[in-house]
């Protein structure tokens, strides 16, 4: 089941696709957004001081320019521009983004990023269009950080959370000769394994599964663990498991059809059968049957799937979060009422990747498993859901009655989200079934 994403979230992960730029547990990313409908189809000029003080070599700062519609998740995507200001910048320096604004945008999103550790100033946002021959001002709000006080130094700025994290500070200083600018102090920061895992190309391999490329990586030794991520996720939704189950497991992790680095542009309709089969495909070429499954919902969809249809090839099995149907029986009202809506919206933009649409398509039409197909299930299984999960108690409890021996676990405390939110709870639980089975 995808997860609710917010724009503000969208747009760290939209800069993941620039390679210049790490990703660590203190990145921060600092937004202005600034009205631009009337001035559509006029050359913009933004302007900027940096300094950059980085303490090892993960770390650095960068700007960046986006431009949306009316909506602000409605990214044009042909106005993005980014900056990285050098590492060795440690005086002062002004850096100039220029472009269109697009017939289309609304606002323009400008963003100060940094990674890693050390002290990042930013001072004097400057914003201007051209009107004629002339430059001419448009203020940004606290863009010379003169007026801001310390006791809210980002006022005006979206997605200030980003830099609540721990290791961070933001504050106020003065310098000699200019007067109020942004310091952005982090340490302690590490690179961030959620980008790690599903970029890792030391150990990332491809297989051929119906003319599409699955992408997995393996990490560990011992008996296959074979991880299945929900609807628009990747390897990197198992950040949080991968290093602890590979202690004991060798790690298989894949990307899904259709997601992260298997790329599919060709089917027109996926279905949890077909990355069923997809599964089978990448265990045949890697000579495995009996294989550990830990899969989490949309993924857990899979796992009853491979288990039912190919009982030889899965000796364990735990869902998290699954569901045989897309009924109201099994499913949150309220969020299928969200996808519903999410794939309408998605519907009326232009440039949309149509993969993101056959995927929440997927979420209204999937999976169609009937309760008694579950009975040629094999393997010791665990059922699992968070007390507060999207998927109905009652459903989690029917999947667990209708597998032979299989036990079901309800979280107590946790939501759909209990592997990202909470690894250590889910963990401790998939490892306790795994030992003991």
């Amino acid at each position: 089941m995808i997860k609710t994403i917010f724009y503000l979230a969208f747009l760290i992960v939209q800069q993941c696709a620039y390679s210049q730029l790490k990703y660590t547990t203190t990145n921060t990313a600092l937004v202005k957004l600034l009205p631009v409908k009337k001035y559509t189809g006029k050359q913009y000029r933004l302007s900027i001081d940096i300094k950059n003080e980085p303490s090892d070599d993960i770390s650095g700062g960068t700007v960046m320019v986006l431009q949306t519609k009316k909506q602000d998740w409605e990214f044009l995507e042909n106005t993005r521009k980014t900056f990285f200001a050098p590492k060795d910048s440690q005086t002062w320096k002004t850096y100039t983004i220029t472009g269109t604004i697009d017939s289309e945008a609304y606002k323009l999103w400008f963003t100060l990023a940094t990674y890693g550790n050390g002290d990042f100033y930013y001072d004097n946002m400057k914003f201007e269009i051209k009107e004629g021959e002339n430059w001419v001002d448009v203020p940004v709000e606290g863009g010379d950080f003169e007026k801001l006080s310390a006791g809210n130094p980002l006022k005006g700025f979206k997605n200030g959370e980003s830099a609540k994290k721990e290791g961070l500070s933001v504050s106020l200083v003065n310098q000699e000769g200019r007067g109020q600018s942004l310091r952005i102090h982090a340490e302690g920061g590490t690179i961030d394994k959620r980008f790690f895992y599903g970029n890792n190309s030391a150990t990332g391999k491809y297989i051929n599964s119906k003319g599409v490329k699955i992408y997995y990586e393996t990490y560990g030794e011992g008996e296959p663990l074979l991880l299945l991520h929900g609807n628009g996720g990747s390897i990197s939704s198992f950040a949080g498991q991968i290093e602890e189950f590979a202690r004991n497991y060798k790690v298989i992790a894949v990307d899904t059809r259709g997601q992260g680095k298997s790329i599919d542009m060709q089917t027109e309709h996926f279905s949890y059968d077909l990355f069923a089969d997809d599964m089978k495909t990448l265990l045949d070429s890697l000579g495995l049957k009996q294989v550990n499954v830990v899969g989490w919902s949309d993924g857990g969809n899979t796992g009853l799937l491979l288990a039912s249809k190919y009982p030889d090839y899965v000796k364990r099995l735990v869902t998290m979060g699954a569901n045989l149907n897309p009924s109201d029986n099994a499913i949150d009202k309220k969020m299928l009422k969200t996808i519903a809506k999410d794939i309408k919206q998605l519907k009326d933009q232009k440039n949309v990747e149509i993969v993101t649409i056959r995927l929440l398509e997927m979420l209204l039409q999937e999976p169609n498993i009937q309760p008694e197909s579950l009975g040629a299930i094999k393997a010791k299984t665990l059922v699992v859901a968070g007390e507060h999960d999207l998927i109905l108690e009652s459903h989690t409890r029917l999947i667990g009655a209708s597998i032979p021996g299989a036990k079901v676990s309800i979280l107590k405390g946790q939501t759909h989200e209990v592997v990202a939110d909470n690894p250590k709870v889910f963990n401790q639980v998939v490892m306790d079934f795994l030992k003991e089975h």
